[in-house]
C-alpha cells in the first residue's frame, strides 16, 4: 500500500524524531550509569543504621553508593579509578563494627574481619591489591549507628 506524499512526514521531521532520542538514550544511560556522581562513594556521604546489634547493613546500598571506583569530579565519569581505600569516621555515639566487602572481579565476594571503630573515631578501610570494593557492612549496638566518608582514593 503506497502513502500519498502530502501524507508522508518530511525528512527533516525524522532528523528531529531521530535527534531528540538519541539525546534521551545518552542522558539515561549518563544518569544510570553514575554520570552525575549521585550513585558514587565521596566525601560527605552517610550509612545510618536502625537494625539489630546482631545484623549487618550494607553501606554500598543504603547511603554510600558505588565502591568500585573513585572519581575525582562527579561529572567527570571517564576519569574514575578503582578504589583503593576509603576513609570513614563513626558519627554515632556508640561502637560500630565495620567488614569490607572485595573481590578480584564481578561475582567473587571476600568478607574481612570486622574492626571496631569508637565513637568520633576515624579508620581506613581497603580492598586489598588488584581487588575491587564492593561493599564495606556496619553492624552497631544502639540508636544512631552511623558512618560517614572522609575521604576516598
Amino acid at each position: 500500500m503506497r502513502i500519498p506524499r502530502r501524507h508522508r512526514p518530511s525528512s527533516a521531521l525524522w532528523t528531529i524524531c531521530a535527534a531528540l532520542t538519541l539525546t534521551a538514550l545518552v542522558t539515561s544511560l549518563l544518569r544510570d550509569s553514575g554520570g552525575t556522581g549521585a550513585g558514587r562513594v565521596g566525601p560527605g556521604r552517610i550509612c545510618r543504621s536502625a537494625l539489630p546489634a546482631d545484623q549487618e547493613l550494607s553501606s554500598g546500598t543504603y547511603g554510600f553508593g558505588d565502591l568500585r571506583y573513585a572519581c575525582p569530579k562527579p561529572d567527570a565519569p571517564w576519569r574514575c579509578t578503582t578504589t583503593t581505600q576509603v576513609r570513614v569516621r563513626n558519627t554515632g555515639p556508640s561502637t560500630v563494627y565495620v567488614s569490607v566487602i572485595h573481590g578480584a572481579r564481578q561475582g567473587e565476594r571476600l568478607q574481612s574481619p570486622e574492626r571496631a571503630v569508637a565513637p568520633r573515631r576515624t579508620v581506613t578501610l581497603r580492598p586489598g591489591r588488584g581487588q575491587l570494593l564492593f561493599d564495606l557492612t556496619l553492624r552497631g549496638a544502639g540508636p544512631g549507628t552511623s558512618l560517614t566518608v572522609v575521604s576516598v582514593r
